[in-house]
């Protein structure tokens, strides 16, 4: 009998039991047993480069000192980086086109109280900078086709030499007397008027050519 209890397997008091689910500690925040709710759907997120357009071809055209014909682009921009100066006007979607043939030049002006960044023609040389002392050599003005500067410096050189050989003649010198100022002066527009007006025709019509 003492030999069959020594081959039994001993027997044990039941324990109290260290489960979770019967246990008091049931609502307790147990990070280890938490439920996780995977998601069976793809979310929607967002993108910021999901597309595929165009370039727009922005950017600088034509650069300081290149030669340019009315109406050629200068600067194709969104905003106004570069602000129209001298013989340069700005279309609708901000783009700057020569309104004159001349030479392109960048430089900064201060337009109502703030410096900006222009873009202007010369229409005399490359070496002409810009902003212009206009208080000094006056407005650059270029209409029509001619430019009226250079257009008056012609006309008054027209004019000294007209007074200088209607002086020089002796058949008219002696009737100058009898001629007043206002008169000469006339008299010597008309002539520089009609010989500067062919010149000016005749220009035009080569350069269409």
């Amino acid at each position: 009998m003492s030999m069959l209890r020594l081959l039994t397997r001993p027997t044990t008091s039941p324990l109290a039991s260290t489960s979770c689910l019967s246990s008091n500690l049931l609502d307790a925040a147990r990070p280890g047993l938490m439920q996780v709710r995977t998601a069976t759907k793809r979310g929607g997120g967002s993108s910021k480069n999901g597309r595929n357009s165009i370039g727009k071809r922005l950017g600088v055209k034509t650069y300081g000192g290149q030669e340019v014909s009315a109406g050629s682009i200068i600067v194709r921009q969104r905003g106004t980086t570069f602000h129209p100066g001298q013989h340069v006007e700005r279309g609708r979607d901000h783009t700057l086109f020569a309104t004159a043939p001349g030479f392109v030049q960048f430089y900064k002006d201060t337009v109502k109280g703030k410096e900006r960044k222009m873009v202007g023609i010369t229409t005399r040389s490359r070496d002409e900078r810009l902003p212009r002392r206009e208080d000094l050599v006056g407005r650059s003005r270029y209409f029509g086709g001619v430019d009226l500067n250079k257009w008056n410096e012609d006309v008054e050189a027209y004019r000294q030499w007209q007074r200088e050989e209607l002086e020089a003649s002796s058949s008219v010198g002696r009737r100058l007397d009898s001629i007043n100022e206002e008169t000469l002066d006339h008299l010597i527009s008309e002539a520089v008027g009609k010989d500067l007006e062919g010149n000016a025709l005749q220009a035009q019509a080569a350069s269409r050519v």
